[in-house]
């Protein structure tokens, strides 16, 4: 077992009392880094990472760890966080259940994303964002779909959002919510020129191809919102779905929907577990 925990976040210190507590009762042996140490820890045999922070520190946890199939738990340390399963002052009842194997896995999609020219190929577990470089308020993509020319996006932004982020910055620019289970894509416009201009649902065979539209300066280019480098006139941007994909442990009998529900708060089923 692997612990990770956001450095600076309020009650990061009892919470690490708390799991020292649980581990020691349930006779578990972990090893705690920083987060700048996570990809090293993996070199060995690990069968799950305990992350401690909000959605951003499990983002982090998850590119760190793409590619090695091992599980991520999240403790919620921060405000909404879809990502993270556990609360922090639901550690002493619900992790010893977990240990001792009463939990469940949601395997989440992972987006990939080819800028011509460039050579590296970045990985999304929430999206890929284009948004207007310095000076500039308002962006034109063009969009094609399994080749298909799909429209041309005029907003503030535009996102290529996986199912796990259909929960994140797309849900706040009027995305839908959309089942982990689902292997698709959400392309959803930021404040968009035209309200005609609305999100779309693409299949995971299709693909989806972005570039700026004529006369336009080049755009800023984000995976999980940081930014990787920019998009300009005469390139294109390839986003599809990976092979690889992320996998998250959460509690028995509580898994998207029901985060759904206490996330969110949806009326007469905030906070409700299934028996």
């Amino acid at each position: 077992m692997v612990v990770c925990l956001r450095r600076g976040k309020p009650g990061t210190l009892g919470v690490a009392t708390i799991l020292k507590s649980v581990f020691r009762q349930a006779g578990v042996k972990a090893k705690w880094v920083s987060e700048g140490a996570l990809a090293r820890a993996l070199r060995g045999r690990v069968d799950a990472v305990v992350v401690g922070g909000g959605d951003g520190t499990m983002l982090h946890a998850a590119q760190a760890t793409l590619g090695s199939g091992v599980p991520l738990l999240g403790i919620n340390l921060g405000s909404l966080g879809f990502l993270t399963s556990i609360k922090a002052d639901e550690i002493g009842r619900v992790l010893p259940g977990v240990l001792n194997g009463r939990y469940g896995l949601s395997t989440r999609s992972v987006l990939a994303a080819r800028l011509d020219g460039v050579g590296k190929m970045w990985s999304a577990l929430n999206e890929v964002s284009v948004s207007p470089g310095e000076g500039q308020l308002m962006v034109r993509v063009r969009v094609k779909v399994g080749g298909e020319i799909l429209t041309e996006y005029h907003a503030d932004g535009l996102l290529v959002a996986s199912p796990t982020g259909s929960t994140a910055y797309s849900l706040s620019a009027g995305g839908p919510l959309v089942s982990p289970r689902a292997r698709a894509m959400v392309l959803t416009p930021v404040c968009a020129h035209a309200m005609a201009q609305r999100p779309v649902v693409v299949g995971e065979e299709e693909g989806v191809e972005l570039s700026i539209g004529d006369g336009e300066p080049a755009a800023i280019l984000r995976v999980d919102g940081k930014k990787v480098g920019s998009l300009s006139r005469g390139k294109k941007l390839e986003v599809t779905i990976a092979r690889h994909v992320v996998r998250l442990m959460h509690p028995a009998g509580f898994g998207f929907y029901g985060l759904a529900r206490q996330k969110l708060g949806w009326s007469g089923a905030a906070g409700v577990r299934n028996p």
